[in-house]
């Protein structure tokens, strides 16, 4: 009886390629991130277990330790992971914006969608910011990643009171811990009662904010500040 034909050649197609070891190794953390995500977001980060997120990704408990230290350390990685994808989203829903006025609104606006629409990894951050911030070992870890929003609001902040020739009163990086700060507060009062937030309520403050701390530069009106 003839044998069957490899897949490989089957009907002309190509071969699929074989991954890389290094694209091996990828795929298996990109696995277990999404997995760690899940399992995470269901269990909070005290209740997931290692075994938990290596069945979630289809993988045992040594492919998880020959990846990352231990579920601290995967926690970690995934943080970092998604601070990076909330900041870019953050940073392009106010960079498209022509005016001070609705750079404010439209970063607001942005935050509170991503309060509405991933609220189980908020209250998760605040679970790992809690347990961080007790640990003298862990908490400098915390803060590198809580940093990483900070930077991009910095930034954001010292290239807007360029374009807009504004003076800053204070240095953009304590500015941008203001605003960290109020966009943390705004979260947690939404997520434990959302009828007293407004959609509005963190633009309207942030717009005020803003407009206290930079006068135009020069003594010359800002371009589009209001």
């Amino acid at each position: 009886m003839a044998s069957l034909p490899n897949s490989a050649g089957a009907a002309g197609t190509e071969p699929i390629p074989r991954m890389t070891r290094e694209q091996s190794r990828a795929n298996t953390r990109d696995r277990l991130l999404a997995a760690a995500r899940v399992a995470f977001a269901r269990s909070g980060f005290h209740g997931a277990s290692v075994e938990e997120i290596a069945s979630e990704a289809g993988f045992s408990t040594g492919a998880l330790y020959s990846n990352f230290e231990g579920k601290e350390d995967l926690f970690l990685v995934l943080m970092e992971r998604e601070i990076d994808e909330h900041a870019r989203e953050l940073a392009d829903a106010v960079r498209a914006r022509p005016t001070v006025a609705e750079r404010a609104t439209g970063g607001a606006r942005t935050w509170m969608s991503m309060i509405d629409r991933e609220p189980d990894m908020l209250l998760l951050f605040m679970e790992f910011w809690a347990y961080g911030v007790r640990d003298p070992e862990v908490r400098p870890k915390v803060a590198a990643r809580f940093a990483q929003m900070r930077r991009v609001l910095t930034t954001l902040i010292a290239d807007g009171a360029s374009e807009f020739d504004l003076e800053l009163e204070m240095p953009a990086e304590q500015l941008a811990v203001a605003i960290d700060a109020l966009a943390d507060g705004i979260a947690r009062q939404r997520l434990a009662d959302p009828d007293a937030v407004p959609d509005e309520l963190m633009g309207r403050v942030l717009a005020m904010l803003l407009g206290a701390a930079a006068r135009p530069a020069g003594g010359t009106a800002p371009r589009s500040a209001r």
